[in-house]
């Protein structure tokens, strides 16, 4: 081979080994961010919402958004979310699923919540990691209730105020297909001001339909990897895949589902665990607080 020739093979050789280097150690790096940095940095949000039809006894009225816990133990991840918590009063808090899948951890999710500050009861309802083949969902909804929270399986309760009141409709996980929208709603008039909790947001339609006006949920963890500008992520959803992270105003619903959805918002919640992978990548954990507003 003539000297200039294997001095550019040379060249090239040692820049492709240069190259893969570079992107070993890249990759490493992304790994330990995604790893041990990004999955416990929980973000706190804070959003409020206007409604004409909120009473005007709630005008203010603060609501702690938490999700998909993904509860196995007191680590570092579950003792960050009480020092968030804890440090704000709230008029009430609703956990929209995936609590856990071990009866084990209701013990940690009784601790994480007897750190909220809160007026009225709690919230609560399953997610399908609570409905996992090898979980007794009987005996887990029972572990995970106490006094002070309740439960919605397919039912709904209420939040009254100075003789004024809002309903609270929770319904069961509808990616594990035990989703009962009509037995949730049974009772409640469409006319008073109703939050729809659903640990799958692929039912907000449904909810819209009978009267929700705010909906919040979880699940999909806003797809927990995100790759920047290429849009790519697992939404873990059957259908209405476009309602997969964050804050959806009555118009970009009104785009997304085209349809009327009058004033009608949802929220997406990110969550604060993770699950199968604990990893997370430009899709940090979140804590959300929702202010209601009289329009």
């Amino acid at each position: 081979m003539p000297k200039k020739s294997q001095e550019v093979f040379d060249i090239q050789l040692e820049a492709g080994i240069i190259c893969k280097a570079v992107g070993a150690a890249a990759a490493v790096g992304v790994g330990c961010y995604m790893t041990l940095f990004e999955q416990f940095d929980i973000r706190v949000r804070e959003f409020e919402m206007a409604f004409s039809n909120l009473p005007t006894a709630f005008d203010g009225y603060t609501i702690l958004h938490l999700s998909d816990l993904h509860l196995t133990k007191l680590g570092r991840l579950e003792k960050r979310t009480m020092e968030i918590i804890e440090a704000r009063e709230v008029d009430t808090c609703v956990v929209t699923g995936d609590i856990t899948q071990d009866p084990r951890a209701s013990d940690v999710f009784r601790r994480v919540c007897s750190v909220i500050k809160h007026r009225d009861p709690l919230f609560a309802i399953l997610g399908n990691s609570e409905h996992k083949p090898w979980v007794s969902t009987s005996i887990l909804k029972e572990a995970l209730t106490f006094d002070g929270l309740n439960m919605l399986v397919n039912s709904s309760s209420r939040i009254t105020r100075d003789g004024q009141s809002i309903a609270v409709v929770g319904v069961d996980d509808a990616y594990s297909r035990l989703a009962d929208v009509d037995a949730a709603f049974a009772g409640v008039d469409p006319e008073d001001f109703i939050i729809y909790l659903t640990h799958c947001p692929s039912t907000t339609p449904q909810g819209i339909a009978r009267g929700a006006d705010l909906t919040l949920a979880g699940h999909t963890h806003g797809g927990q990897v995100r790759i920047p500008r290429l849009n790519l992520f697992w939404t873990h959803m059957r259908a209405n895949r476009r309602l997969n992270d964050g804050l959806y105003t009555p118009d970009k619903l009104r785009r997304v589902l085209k349809t009327d959805v009058g004033e009608s918002t949802l929220f997406v919640n990110r969550g604060v665990g993770t699950s199968r992978l604990h990893i997370r990548l430009c899709c940090p954990p979140e804590i959300v607080y929702i202010v209601l507003r009289k329009a």
